[in-house]
């Protein structure tokens, strides 16, 4: 009966090898990130690139990231080269690391990109109010798309203010921590190779937030690494 007790208790796939294992989890979520990549408008490869690096326990070169995603040369260098300018790929000489902060990666995002797209919405529906405001107000049509278009000009301007103050270290980012503090506790495991951590694992204060000390000089969220 012990015997059996023993048997029972071992791992799945206990005689599996742990390298391929390992490999197959690393091209399970270069997968699963091509495909929120995707999702976010960036490109399947992006996505795919950061994936393995993530899941790599030792810095990789580019031409290991080629091999591994079968992609070419030309694709990988540029794919690499717009990952390190969104911060997603740091450089260690000629090898590279993945950011693991993903609310970091989230609101560089949203900086970047997002932020400009709403600016852009917000200041044609502007234009869009401006020219219905100086046209004949006594025309029942006239009144009806005024009265839409500040409608559609309020809700952008109040996402816009939303998006700016989730980014610029507002002070809803402390609603935020509340919500995250789980999650930073869920750090990503250092590679194996060093003695240090990345310089991107900031430590973690589990210091509570003081809700008093909200819109000083201290940022609540400067510490979340999810």
């Amino acid at each position: 009966m012990a015997r059996k007790s023993q048997r029972s208790e071992e791992p799945t796939g206990a005689g599996e090898d742990a390298a391929e294992v390992v490999l197959r989890a690393q091209e399970r979520v270069a997968d699963v990130m091509g495909e929120i990549a995707e999702f976010w408008g960036f490109t399947r490869t992006m996505g795919r690139i950061f994936g393995l690096v993530y899941m790599s326990p030792e810095p990789v070169d580019q031409s290991s990231v080629r091999t591994r995603l079968g992609i070419s040369a030309g694709s990988a260098s540029t794919t690499m080269t717009a990952l390190l300018d969104w911060g997603v790929l740091h450089r260690e000489g000629r090898l590279y690391v993945a950011e693991t902060n993903f609310f970091k990666l989230i609101t560089a995002v949203l900086r970047q990109r997002e932020a400009a797209r709403v600016e852009h919405g917000i200041a044609a529906a502007r234009e869009v109010v401006g020219e219905l405001r100086r046209a004949d107000q006594t025309d029942p049509a006239v009144r009806f798309a005024l009265s839409r278009a500040e409608h559609m000009l309020g809700f952008f301007e109040m996402g816009g203010s939303f998006l700016e103050a989730f980014v610029e270290r507002s002070p809803i980012r402390a609603i935020l921590n509340g919500l995250a503090r789980t999650a930073s506790r869920l750090r990503p495991a250092p590679l194996p190779s060093r003695t240090e951590a990345h310089p991107t694992d900031d430590p973690i204060d589990d210091d509570p937030v003081d809700e008093d000390r909200v819109g000083g000089d201290r940022d609540p969220y400067e510490r979340i690494d999810a």
